[in-house]
């Protein structure tokens, strides 16, 4: 059996930075040529199946050029890719999950005021993370969101976040259950669109990546590819 290929691209929302969106989009056809090496059959995103119908209505109207692409990293880059390679559909593999018992603000504010310690801890980490951020241009964010390296520490975070609380408020632990829940569906969602010989490329938040690569690997059923050699140097 051939195991479809999975190529697993973290991002950023761009809906974040429209500036740069719109001063870069010769970057952003430089990603769409670098990607495109990877011949995928398939695109998925990070979009609930809530809005498939919407998602497919946008596509049909961008490839008829009667779409703008907005501030949306499924728009500006999927869409693009998708077009590009003649692929009928854009896949929507998100999973809504009410992330607010406890929101993550709560879990660090818990940290802060009964574990200083713990919390001292959590925000060295973070300060290592920005550390390693390039904003300067779309391609070196995409280079070091993708970095291994970068993900493992993000995942140190979440592992400490697991310590907040105590034997009877297991407040980390509480909101990790929810991100793991996203996750192992958006890992499910994957596994569902994969036929024998595909190629599916993920275009997906970046700190999805050390959840979803474990998961997927650990199915025994995909070969999952890193993104690095297949992004703009």
């Amino acid at each position: 059996m051939i195991k479809p290929e999975i190529l697993l691209v973290g991002t950023f929302h761009m809906s974040m930075n429209p500036e740069m969106v719109n001063d870069q989009q010769q970057e952003i056809q430089e990603i769409i040529v670098s990607l495109k090496e990877f011949k995928p059959t398939k695109i998925a995103v990070e979009k609930s199946f809530l809005l498939e119908e919407e998602l497919d209505r946008k596509f049909k109207a961008f490839k008829n050029k009667t779409l703008t692409p907005t501030y949306d990293e499924v728009e500006q880059v999927a869409f693009r890719l998708a077009h590009e390679l003649e692929l009928p559909t854009v896949y929507p593999i998100d999973e809504i999950v009410d992330m607010s018992s406890p929101t993550l603000n709560e879990v660090f504010e818990w940290a802060k005021e009964h574990q200083p310690a713990l919390f001292k801890e959590i925000m060295e980490v973070q300060k290592g993370l920005k550390s390693m951020e390039n904003n300067e241009t779309i391609k070196t964010i995409l280079h070091y969101v993708n970095d291994p390296n970068y993900s493992a520490e993000l995942q140190r975070i979440y592992m400490k976040l697991a310590r907040v609380g105590d034997r009877q408020h297991q407040v980390g632990v509480q909101w990790l259950k929810q991100w793991h829940h996203r996750d192992l569906a958006i890992a499910a969602n994957i596994s569902r669109i994969a036929g024998k010989g595909d190629r599916i490329l993920v275009l997906i938040g970046g700190d999805h990546l050390h959840l979803l690569q474990q998961f997927l690997t650990d199915s025994g059923d995909f070969n999952v590819r890193s993104a690095q050699p297949y992004l703009p140097q």
